[in-house]
C-alpha cells in the first residue's frame, strides 16, 4: 500500500471507497460470526440447564441481573415533583381564601396560577 502523501488526490478518493466497501464487508462477516458464537453459548447453556434439571425460562429469569440494558420506558415522561408541601396551609392575598394541601390531588387553581407564574408557593405559606 503506498503511502498517502504520494498519492494523488483520485487515488486516495478510490483508496477510501475500496475501503469503505471492505470494511462493509467485515462488519457483515463479523454480525454473522457473533450471530454463530450466541448460537453455540445459547446451545451450551441449554444443555447445561437441562442437565442440571432447569428449565430454559428459569435459566433466563436467573440470568436478568446481568442484564446491563435498560428496559424501554413508554412515552409518558415522569410528573415533575409538587411544588407544595403536604400539610402546609397556603393563603391567597387577594381573596384571602385558604387551602391545605393534601398528600394527593390536585393544587388548587389559584395557587397553581401563582406558581405557573413563577412564584413560589412557599411565598403563600401560612404559619397558622
Amino acid at each position: 500500500m503506498p503511502e498517502a502523501k504520494n498519492m494523488s488526490y483520485a487515488e486516495i478518493q478510490k483508496r477510501i471507497k475500496d475501503m469503505d466497501a471492505e470494511r462493509a464487508v467485515l462488519e457483515a462477516a463479523l454480525q454473522a460470526k457473533r450471530g454463530e458464537e450466541i448460537k453455540v453459548l445459547a446451545d451450551a447453556y441449554a444443555k447445561k440447564l437441562q442437565a442440571g434439571g432447569f428449565s430454559i425460562s428459569e435459566g433466563i429469569n436467573a440470568l436478568a441481573p446481568y442484564d446491563t440494558t435498560k428496559a424501554r420506558r413508554s412515552g409518558v415522561a415522569p410528573r415533575p415533583p409538587r411544588e407544595v408541601e403536604t400539610g402546609t396551609t397556603y393563603k391567597n392575598p387577594e381573596t384571602g381564601e385558604t387551602w391545605i394541601a393534601g398528600a394527593k390531588g390536585r393544587v388548587v387553581g389559584w395557587l397553581q396560577a401563582q406558581i405557573n407564574a413563577g412564584k413560589s408557593a412557599a411565598s403563600f405559606a401560612t404559619d397558622a
